[in-house]
């Protein structure tokens, strides 16, 4: 089946990005070290936010001017999702939300790089209204600090043949000669080094 070839946009600066195509998931694995990473279905909104507190340093010799400095940073996520009722991801926030543990998410954009955090989900609300589907809203409050944006290494070892299928050639030249040969006398293709002077004369010497 052939495969059609797409080139790549070298003025990746100037290339916007749909907000459909952020998703959050949350590890249902045993250990943040390998997580089983599990997608939270029917994602309308996903807001990262991190923010810095607002420290005033102003002061009388400032020369009139207020003087602020960042102190301590937080981020969280605004959640809000269309309910689908057999949604595991779903599920697992809520039971989550009962049991007041922490969950460990995963931020991911649209070209598979990521962030991840821990955090406690510190809202969950179910709306119903009557002219509208149901939805969950929620946000989870950070723990700590978020990852380095990374990329998964499965997503990296993938093919890099750039989306062109290579057949393999069982006829063609391998670099050396053909060794097949359909001589019945030399079934093995070789070459026969044999004098056949010298097997007559081994043959008549008694």
């Amino acid at each position: 089946m052939a495969t059609t070839t797409f080139p790549e946009r070298t003025d990746a600066a100037s290339t916007a990005t749909a907000g459909k195509d952020y998703l959050i998931h949350v590890n249902k694995g045993r250990s943040d070290l390998e997580p089983d990473w599990l997608l939270v279905g029917g994602q309308r909104t996903g807001n990262l936010n991190r923010k810095a507190d607002e420290l005033d340093a102003s002061h009388k010799t400032s020369g009139g001017w207020a003087c602020h400095l960042p102190g301590l940073r937080s981020w969280s996520i605004d959640l809000e999702s269309v309910v689908l009722l057999n949604d595991e991801g779903a599920h697992y926030l809520e039971a989550a939300f009962n049991a007041g543990r922490q969950v460990h998410l995963k931020f991911e954009y649209p070209d598979k790089s990521y962030y991840t955090g821990w955090g406690s989900i510190t809202e969950f609300s179910l709306n119903t209204q009557h002219d509208d589907v149901a939805t969950i809203s929620g946000t989870i409050s950070g723990d700590g600090p978020l990852s380095e944006l990374q990329r998964d290494e499965k997503e990296d070892s993938g093919d890099t043949t750039g989306g062109e299928i290579t057949g393999t050639e069982t006829g063609g030249d391998t670099g050396g000669s053909d060794t097949t040969s359909t001589d019945p006398e030399n079934p093995s293709g070789g070459t026969d080094n044999t004098d056949p002077d010298t097997t007559d004369g081994q043959e008549d010497n008694p």
